[in-house]
């Protein structure tokens, strides 16, 4: 009773392993399968995933529970003998009620058992608003008769979200592990997602290929991809060919988009459209059907034309390195700083000399009145008319009598000589030089004299987001225009207007010179704001990657400085032929219309002095004749 009340009490060894076996399912398959999977993932883990990151992201999200445990089982050897990163270990299991955790999860280690375990993990909703590449290894533990449609699913997910770096890594049956991949351009197919085997373990390394995530954009077997683009010269210049009913494309981001055509061995397709008033805009970047919403439907892969970025783009789409910016400049015409007829006759002296030369004229003519009153044509030297006809230069016709009033009249003449001389040389000097007053420095002495600004309606928008401006939103017009050049030319025709423009630094440049009157306008010094220009693609994209680096290159071995270069001295030859150019500088004749009125008035004046002389003589000879 004892032996049997002992056996009946004792634990059973098999009822304990059995119990093991449901909670562990290692019975799943072989202790010698576990550790080669093992072994296949920790290589992958040690010589790819921790030379990409410091950290780890490991998910394991199941449907089944039992696939679930055996996961944890595989992770658990993985620990004992790795130690070489820092791991965040996220579970989502079927018995266990858990939300993903937010936040970038840039180098991924996924372990599911089907394509709704992936959906599971929520991880598309968080890496979907970064621009920088992501990685995911996937593996995916499922029946052999289920993996191909598993994978299938797998990686259209994957193109379908732009992870461009996403493998999968399954067993067989037969303890066979694989990697498969797929290529999202291939000689035969564009934009598809089929299952390419790119990797094998063979229970010590790796072999069939060095790189565990392959370059899958250097070749792109010559695919289209969408360009939505506008004429916005020198940007991009579009052409109608009226033989073939086709569209041709030139200027410096097209020139630039080639080269990349050609470097990665893809084809272009243009897609032109026409950008409206930003209040018309959905998004207030573009029409229904414009480059933001197109972009985000995915209907197209590029954009570009002189597209300047923002924030607020730069948070719905994906843009690599700027490869152009300037500054924006605020452009007026210097005729609003034209100093008038009259005011420029007082121009050559300070103020304090003017008083000094009224002064020593009111001393003369105190001087000179007392004696004129003693003596009332006595000495006919006409008191004080003889001292402003000495200050003007003109000769006395009789010397006066007194001594005093000689030696007076003789150094007021001596000392107006200079004055004279100083005066009509500074003036004619000064009409010479087309002078101007000194005009505004800043966009906020423009706004506080009165004028209003012009520009376009992109440029518009993104003055309104600069604080200083927000406060005085009616002291900008848009036009109806995408083009710097236009804004330009408006200012060039309203010349009577208090107006001046916002437009591109290098634009404006190339119409200055290409205008005729450079010397006739003013930028003013301090710029308005600085803006840059790039392409954009759908948030996320995998071109991403592939296209900074070849802007970098492009940049930093002067290719495209030299293209813009060329770009804007096009435009530049091309306006010249159309404006004629002269080296010639005339004298403006409105800055003379304060002498010709001067020298009207006196003639007028001296002829009505000549007509009051002829007729007292007349009237004095016939009283003398009776």
């Amino acid at each position: 009773m004892n032996t049997s009340s002992t056996s009946s009490g004792s634990p059973n060894p098999s009822s304990i392993y059995a119990s093991y076996l449901q909670h562990s399912r290692i019975d799943m398959q072989g202790e010698d399968a576990n550790a080669h999977v093992a072994r296949a993932l920790r290589l992958v883990i040690e010589n790819v995933l921790a030379q990409l990151s410091t950290t780890l992201v490991v998910t394991i999200s199941t449907r089944h529970l039992g696939t679930a445990q055996w996961f944890e089982y595989m992770m658990n050897n993985l620990m004992d003998s790795w130690r070489m990163v820092a791991v965040q270990l996220l579970r989502f299991r079927p018995d266990v009620v858990a939300s993903s955790v937010p936040g970038r999860k840039r180098v991924n280690l996924l372990m599911v058992d089907s394509y709704l375990g992936l959906m599971d993990t929520n991880i598309t909703e968080n890496n979907a608003d970064f621009d920088d590449p992501d990685y995911y290894f996937i593996f995916l533990q499922a029946r052999d008769h289920l993996i191909p449609r598993e994978l299938q699913l797998i990686l259209d997910h994957c193109l379908a979200h732009f992870w461009l770096h996403c493998n999968v890594m399954i067993q067989t049956a037969q303890v066979e592990v694989l990697v498969y991949t797929y290529y999202p351009y291939t000689a035969t197919s564009c934009q598809e997602a089929h299952p390419v085997k790119v990797n094998a373990f063979d229970g010590r390394r790796w072999w069939r290929n060095a790189k565990m995530f392959p370059d899958k954009l250097d070749q792109m077997h010559g695919c289209p991809l969408t360009v939505l683009t506008w004429h916005q010269p020198p940007f991009v210049e579009l052409f109608s060919d009226p033989k073939d009913n086709s569209q041709r494309a030139g200027g410096f981001e097209i020139q630039l988009v080639q080269h990349m055509a050609r470097r990665m061995n893809f084809s272009l397709v243009l897609a032109n459209i026409s950008l409206l008033r930003p209040n018309a805009y959905r998004l207030a970047e573009g029409a229904k059907e414009g480059p933001i919403e197109r972009l985000l439907e995915r209907s197209a892969n590029l954009s570009m034309g002189y597209f300047r970025k923002t924030a607020r783009r730069n948070q719905l789409l994906t843009t690599p390195m700027s490869y152009y910016s300037a500054n924006l400049v605020a452009v007026l015409q210097l005729e609003r700083y034209r100093l008038s007829s009259l005011a420029l006759l007082a121009f050559p002296f300070e103020l304090s000399v003017w008083l000094l030369l009224l002064l020593a004229l009111l001393v003369h003519l105190a001087i000179h009145l007392p004696g004129r009153r003693s003596n009332r044509g006595g000495d006919g030297g006409g008191g004080g008319l003889q001292v402003v006809a000495l200050l003007l230069g003109a000769a006395l016709a009789r010397l006066p009598r007194p001594w005093r009033h000689r030696l007076i009249a003789a150094h007021w003449l001596w000392a107006s000589i200079p004055l004279r001389i100083s005066y009509q040389s500074l003036l004619f000097h000064l009409i010479r030089l087309q002078l101007y007053s000194t005009p505004s420095f800043s966009l906020e002495q423009l706004l506080a004299e009165g004028f209003q600004g012009i520009c376009t309606a992109n440029t518009e928008r993104l003055l309104l987001e600069m604080p200083q401006l927000v406060r005085n939103p009616d002291s900008f017009h848009s036009l109806d225009t995408p083009s710097d050049w236009d804004v330009l030319n408006a200012l060039q025709r309203n010349r009577k207007r208090k107006i001046f423009a916002v437009a591109n630094q290098d634009v404006t440049q190339s119409f200055l010179h290409s205008s005729g009157q450079p010397n006739a306008y003013h930028v003013v010094k301090q710029p308005v704001n600085v803006e840059y220009a790039g392409m954009y693609m759908p948030k996320h994209s995998f071109l991403y990657e592939k296209l900074d680096d070849c802007i970098r290159r492009l940049d930093a071995s002067g290719f495209i400085h030299a293209w813009r270069r060329a770009a804007f001295a096009g435009v530049h030859r091309g306006e010249r032929e159309r404006v004629p150019q002269t080296s010639r500088r005339y004298i403006n004749h409105a800055k003379l219309s304060g002498i010709y009125m001067v020298m009207a008035g006196m003639y007028l004046l001296s002829c009505l002095v000549f007509a009051g002389e002829l007729i007292l003589r007349r009237r004095n000879w016939k009283v003398l004749k009776f």
